[in-house]
């Protein structure tokens, strides 16, 4: 479950970027699972909140860039993407392999 702090910045990304409150029902619940999953449990949870909205900003309608991202959360976007791309090669390396014989 995620904490009054996680749910305050995610707060600020909805009011501050206009993104709707489902799809920041979805960035936190990404957020929640990246919580459950060992090398995300200590990082800031500024830097998780920003890339999970990174990650669903592909999603949505409203327009949404790594740099108005970066704006309001006071993280570099050079940590975002680092992150955001460790989150994909996770998410990558636990797909078994396809066994195409």
């Amino acid at each position: 479950m995620i904490d009054k702090k996680v749910e305050a910045i995610y707060e600020e990304f909805r009011c501050e970027l206009g993104i709707h409150e489902r799809d920041i029902v979805d960035a936190q619940n990404l957020h929640q699972d990246l919580l459950n999953k060992n090398p995300f449990r200590y990082e800031s949870p500024y830097l998780i909140s920003a890339v999970c909205v990174y990650a669903i900003s592909y999603m949505i309608p409203q327009k949404v860039t790594i740099e108005e991202i970066e704006k309001i959360s006071h993280i570099k976007k050079e940590d975002i993407v680092k992150c955001y791309k460790m989150i994909l090669d996770l998410e990558l390396s636990s797909i078994p392999e396809r066994d195409d014989d």
